[in-house]
Order: C-alpha cells, then sequence, then structure tokens
C-alpha cells in the first residue's frame, strides 16, 4: 500500500507541475523607439552623433542606458533619453539603449550611418 501511495502523490505532483508550467508569463506592455543621426558634422574623420529614445508602457519612471552595439562609435557619457557620442565617417554604427521601468526591461537595437 506504502508503494502505491507514493505512487499516487508523484502523479499528482507532476500534473500539477504540468499545469503550473503551462501558465504564461505576463507580457511586457514597456515599449522603446529611437533614432540616431549625425546633424553636427565633424572634423576629420570622426563626426558628433546625437540619439534620442522614447517610452511607454512600463509602471512608471524610466532608466535609460547606452551601449556600443555595433564598432566605430564612441559615447561621450551615457545620458538619459538622449545620448551624444562621435563615430567613424562613412561607416554603419549601431547602439543600443536599455530602458528600465519598474520589474520591466526593454532594449532597441539603432544603426545609422555615421555621415552628413
Amino acid at each position: 500500500m506504502e508503494l502505491l501511495s507514493r505512487f499516487a502523490v508523484g502523479a499528482a505532483a507532476a500534473v500539477l507541475g504540468a499545469t503550473l508550467g503551462a501558465v504564461p508569463a505576463t507580457a511586457s506592455t514597456l515599449i522603446v523607439d529611437g533614432e540616431c543621426d549625425t546633424p553636427l558634422g565633424g572634423i576629420g574623420s570622426y563626426w558628433d552623433f546625437r540619439c534620442s529614445a522614447s517610452a511607454s508602457g512600463g509602471t512608471g519612471s524610466y532608466h535609460y542606458s547606452w551601449e556600443q552595439h555595433l564598432p566605430f562609435l564612441w559615447f561621450y557619457v551615457d545620458q538619459g533619453p538622449t545620448a551624444t557620442g562621435y563615430c567613424s565617417w562613412g561607416m554603419t554604427v549601431g547602439v543600443r539603449v536599455t530602458v528600465v521601468s519598474g520589474a520591466e526591461t526593454t532594449t532597441r537595437d539603432i544603426r545609422f550611418d555615421c555621415h552628413h
């Protein structure tokens, strides 16, 4: 009888685990959009760029962080919803902006040509 009881408990736990595992995760409501351009020109083979991002959804305030995603660009400083830096003229470059709002995190990759 003890073996049958252990089997019944194990089967019930397996069914419960499968049921709980099937619950879908909550969909993210955080949406991020952004763009970059080189409106200021440059000196020699380096051009200044400016990026801006906007977020909607989430659960409150937004924290923005920027990083190089494709080579040949450098940020002056991580600056919130806008960021500036310089890139190698004539190259296609890219950045990644990450936005955190409450427990949600979303990233957006932005590619642009470094020229005017």
